[in-house]
C-alpha cells in the first residue's frame, strides 16, 4: 500500500508543477481553474458495477470459471485539461462481493470462496473530446488487491483460511457524459486482475499448496463531481 500511495504522489507532484504559476497562486492546492494557467480540477468519484470473475485460474484447474458480483468504491483524483481534453491522475479504491462456489463428490460438499474483496489502485486516464458533452477515455492503472480465501467441507476433512494480497493492474476505457462543468458521468470497461500467491489448505490433516488468483472484466458507472467542496455555479 506504502509503494501504491507513493506512486501516486509522485504522479501528483509531477502533474501541479506543469503549470505556468504556482499553487499558492491558484484558490487551492489541489484546483485552479481562475489564473492564467493549465487549468486543473479536484475531484471525487462513487463507482458502482459488475465483475464477471475468476478465482484460481490455473493451468490444470479453475475454481470458479466465472461469476457474476457486484462491486462498489469511490475515487479522488486531480483533471487537467490538455487541448484536446483531459488528464486524469486519481487514487481509487473498491469492495468486490463475495465469489465462489460448491462442488459435491462421493457425498462429500467442498465450498471453496473469496470473501471481503479490495482493491486499492493509482489510475491515469486520459480523455478526448469527441463531440459536444461527450468524451471518451482509455488507461489503466497499479496496486494492490486482496480477499479472504475460504475452503470447507461438510464433513471438516478439507479446509482452509488465508488472507490473501498482492500486486494488482487494471486496464480499460469508455465513454463520458458531461452533465455540466462540475459533473461528470461515465460508463466504462476494465478488465482487471490479482496476481497469483501460494496458499495452503488442510487435507486429511495434511498442508496442500494451491495457487490463488482473481481476475474479471468489469462494467462500470461512475460518477464525478469536481470541486466538491466549492460552491455549484
Amino acid at each position: 500500500m506504502l509503494g501504491v500511495l507513493s506512486v501516486f504522489t509522485l504522479c501528483l507532484s509531477f502533474h501541479f508543477t506543469t503549470g505556468n504559476v504556482y499553487a499558492e497562486q491558484c484558490d487551492s492546492f489541489l484546483s485552479c481553474c481562475d489564473c492564467d494557467t493549465p487549468c486543473r480540477q479536484f475531484y471525487l468519484g462513487t463507482i458502482v458495477g459488475a465483475d464477471f470473475g475468476t478465482l484460481d485460474k490455473t493451468d490444470a484447474l479453475t475454481t470458479v470459471p466465472n461469476q457474476s458480483l457486484f462491486t462498489a468504491g469511490g475515487t479522488a483524483g486531480v483533471r487537467s485539461f490538455r487541448e484536446n481534453g483531459a488528464l486524469r491522475v486519481e487514487f481509487e479504491g473498491r469492495g468486490r462481493d463475495v465469489i465462489g462456489r460448491n462442488e459435491t463428490d462421493s457425498g462429500e460438499t467442498i465450498n471453496s470462496s473469496a470473501k471481503f474483496g479490495w482493491s486499492a489502485m493509482a489510475n491515469v486516464w486520459r480523455d478526448w473530446d469527441v463531440i459536444g458533452d461527450v468524451d471518451i477515455y482509455a488507461g489503466g492503472g497499479i496496486g494492490a488487491g486482496g480477499y479472504r480465501s475460504v475452503i470447507s467441507s461438510t464433513s471438516g476433512l478439507f479446509s482452509g483460511d488465508n488472507n490473501v494480497a498482492a500486486f494488482a493492474w487494471q486496464a480499460g476505457g469508455g465513454l463520458i457524459y458531461d452533465v455540466s462543468n462540475r459533473m461528470a458521468i461515465d460508463l466504462g470497461y476494465r478488465f482487471f486482475s490479482i496476481t497469483d500467491t501460494a496458499q495452503q489448505f488442510d487435507v486429511f490433516g495434511f498442508q496442500t499448496p494451491y495457487t490463488s488468483n482473481y481476475a474479471a472484466s468489469e462494467v462500470l458507472l461512475t460518477v464525478r463531481i469536481y470541486e466538491p467542496f466549492r460552491r455549484w455555479r
